[in-house]
């Protein structure tokens, strides 16, 4: 195979392929009528009579000062052998500009196809004096710089339009008659298309130009490694060179052409090719090519830009452990659907059942691998339309058409059920689990994304408390749930705004003798219209809607502010208030600095305040926790472990908590009289109470003879109904001026 340049040489050697014999290639600009860029060219062949370029010349400027004639010449009076043929160049006007001249060895008449050819590379010369004049030079220039604005503002969201843009505009000012932009897939062998021009309306099926691999020719052979410009014409391919003009005719439907391609080259690597075709054979310029190269450097750059902002818009839309989409992406994918969509789409909340405590005891490798493995699962078992995503820890979401309504949402719900069932294979052992599943239904522009996750939410936690491994369907109950829900979260957020939170205290005493020890700060919230509502009733709200921190740090700065004011009026009572602590409001940052704050406003010592904490909270990360509870204690804050016996803390991990405290819970207290277990419990922790020197509180005393038998196992602190009831400070005094209460009135 054979490829031209522009060179006049290249020009010559063409046309002596098809005017065979040829000695003599004479062109002459015409005197006054020539491009600027328009000079002299003579060839002459080594075995040609010695002057025939010359004669040759002379005779044509003859005829060119007379204007004619041209075409068929005989004889140039240096042999009687040679004939000749003088072609006019003509500009776009039709006005003769030079002449392009030939001469052959023979007496006989030149052919119609040899005259065909004459006026055809008569033309290619005209095109070669245009492009080479200053004035197209400064076009390709200020085409370059344009293509350069484009691709730099170009961005992922653009990209494809802009090269399409590129192809087009490269394409209508070379006025090639077709442009390509094609991509090489080294892994895959092929070449593969990206953009093209102008768009083809009728593309066979399937298109033998999509997706070529490089083995197909010798033309996309080359792209595959192609490290420098490559143009060629049809009148210059091989016989290897006829596979590329079929492909090009069965995709096309033309054969004849001249193309020029110019590699993308990233270092070393050819990472595709930018292409032109004219259905015609015409040459390629050296201006040309090099802004066509110039195009292709940019845009190696501008597909380097691009794919690092493709990864970080794929890392900031995606889960790095699973590679499905993240809470972003799905809530843009949802409000997307309930935008513009038209069909009603399902939801369906997946959450693995127990999976944190597998997670704790095979560990956090073993609980990534079942956790890839289920995402995998989802991905291929759901439809090509449906959409997966991970919320984090092991939560997924499938977004679907729910075109079959209830039963099909369910059916499909339960189909996953079952798929997570199926056993995973971790280190050798099989691991097997459920999975709770929430379902929710929305139309389009009626709700939002957040709301219908909210919705499947609901849902989830309804099939969790239900007995786990089910699906549930959000329904008027649930949405009643939600209302409710809803309502009294904008009663707690006015609540904390504008002061309708209320403080209750519950007093803690000595059963032996009845002395007051402390209180219990238990918070309420006081509504125009439900009235006065115990914290049961919102506190699970506020640990869902954030709010838990705020209501916290209120609780502990009026608890503060309330204790300091007792023991400036009863210094010798030496009282301590309880403060709960939430697991939110212990991992909140600044918690140790706010407890030391609230302490030096309320001007109240260390030692008068005691954090009560849950075993939930301090498992959930021991580690940082036992950093915030060694910093509470060095502030001299007393600590307490909250509802102990009903988490899952170790002894060893006991040991190592910094509290003075263990409060029983309120479960195994009552009743404690009649349940031998109870008693078990009660008296085990007792024990380990005193084995760790640690105080040891009973919650929830309400009879008489649950407290003679907490006296008779060894525990002597108590809160409870039998005691004393939560109540409001003012309704305290009395009590702390006596000190306690008289156990025997009880």
């Amino acid at each position: 195979m054979r490829h031209g340049t522009e060179e006049p040489n290249d020009l010559v050697r063409a046309l002596r392929e098809l005017v065979p014999h040829t000695v003599a290639v004479v062109v002459l600009p015409w005197p006054d009528r020539a491009p600027d860029a328009a000079t002299t060219y003579r060839w002459q062949a080594v075995e040609a009579p010695e002057a025939t370029a010359e004669r040759l010349a002379e005779v044509v400027s003859a005829r060119m000062e007379r204007e004619g004639p041209f075409g068929f010449m005989r004889g140039l009076g240096t042999d009687e052998e040679l004939t000749a043929w003088a072609e006019p160049i003509l500009a776009e006007s039709g006005r003769a500009v030079g002449a392009l001249c030939v001469a052959r060895r023979g007496n006989t008449e030149w052919t119609d196809e040899q005259g065909t050819a004459m006026r055809v590379f008569a033309s290619m010369w005209r095109s070669s004096w245009t492009k080479s004049s200053p004035e197209y030079r400064r076009r390709l220039d200020e085409l370059v710089v344009n293509v350069a604005r484009r691709l730099m503002r170009t961005d992922v969201a653009t990209l494809q339009e802009t090269l399409d843009w590129t192809v087009e505009t490269l394409a209508r000012f070379l006025a090639a008659d077709v442009a390509f932009l094609r991509r090489n897939d080294h892994a895959a062998g092929v070449s593969i298309l990206v953009a093209d021009y102008p768009p083809r309306t009728e593309i066979p099926d399937p298109d033998p130009l999509a997706v070529v691999p490089f083995d197909a020719d010798p033309i996309f052979g080359a792209l595959k490694d192609l490290k420098q410009p490559l143009a060629t014409q049809r009148s210059l391919l091989d016989e290897e060179g006829e596979a590329y003009v079929k492909r090009l005719e069965a995709g096309t439907g033309f054969d004849s052409f001249s193309g020029a391609a110019v590699p993308l080259l990233n270092g070393e690597v050819t990472e595709g090719a930018l292409g032109f075709l004219r259905f015609r054979d015409v040459q390629w310029t050296t201006p040309e090519i090099n802004a066509l190269e110039a195009v292709a450097a940019m845009l190696v750059q501008l597909n380097a830009r691009v794919e690092a902002e493709s990864r970080l818009v794929y890392q900031a839309l995606h889960d790095d452990l699973t590679g499905l989409a993240n809470r972003r992406a799905l809530l843009n994918e949802i409000d997307e659907r309930l935008r513009n969509g038209t069909k009603r789409i399902a939801l369906l909340f997946i959450d693995l059942d127990r999976f944190k405590f597998m997670n704790d005891y095979l560990g956090h490798i073993a609980g990534d691998r079942v956790l890839v493995t289920i995402a995998d699962r989802l991905r291929t078992s759901v439809r090509p339309s449906d959409f997966v995503a991970r919320l984090g820890g092991d939560e997924f979401v499938v977004v679907m058409d729910a075109a079959e309504g209830e039963l099909g949402a369910t059916a499909t719900a339960n189909r996953l059920l079952a798929l997570v069932e199926e056993p995973v294979e971790v280190n050798g052992q099989y691991v097997t689990h459920t999975a709770s599943i929430g379902i929710a239904l929305g139309e389009p522009r009626q709700m939002s994304g957040v709301e219908l996750l909210g919705h499947a939410d609901v849902a989830l936690y309804a099939a969790k408390t239900q007995g786990k491994n089910r699906a549930i369907i959000f329904d008027d109950v649930l949405r009643l749930e939600v209302d409710e829900r809803s309502d009294t979260e904008l009663m707690l957020r006015e609540a904390l705004e504008h002061g309708g939170l209320r403080l209750f205290y519950q007093p803690e005493f000595d059963l032996t003798n009845g002395r007051m020890l402390g209180v219990e700060a238990l918070v309420r919230c006081e509504s125009p219209v439900r009235g006065l509502i115990p914290a049961n009733q919102f506190i699970g709200v506020a640990e869902e809607s954030g709010l838990i921190v705020d209501l916290g740090r209120w609780v502990l700065e009026e608890a503060c502010r309330q204790m300091a004011a007792w023991r400036e009026r009863y210094p010798a009572r030496d009282l301590v208030v309880r403060v709960n602590m939430s697991p939110a409001q212990l991992a909140s940052p600044g918690i140790v600095e706010h407890v030391s704050s609230a302490l030096r406003r309320a001007g109240l010592p260390g030692s008068a305040l005691c954090l009560e904490i849950t075993e939930h909270a301090v498992m959930r990360d021991i580690d940082r926790a036992l950093k915030i509870l060694e910093k509470f204690r060095a502030l001299g804050v007393r600590l307490a472990l909250d509802d102990f016996g009903t988490g899952f803390s170790s002894m060893g991990q006991l040991k190592r908590l910094p509290i003075h405290a263990l409060k029983i819970d309120t479960s195994f207290v009552i009743g404690v009289a009649r349940d031998p277990a109870d008693q078990a419990i009660v008296q085990s922790l007792v024990n380990l109470g005193k084995a760790f020197g640690l105080d040891v509180v009973a919650e929830g005393v309400e009879s008489q003879e649950d407290m003679d038998e907490l006296i008779h196992l060894g525990c002597t602190r108590a809160q409870g109904f039998l005691l004393a009831k939560p109540q409001p400070a003012a309704s305290l005094e009395r009590m702390l001026w006596r000190g306690g209460i008289d156990l025997a009135r009880i």
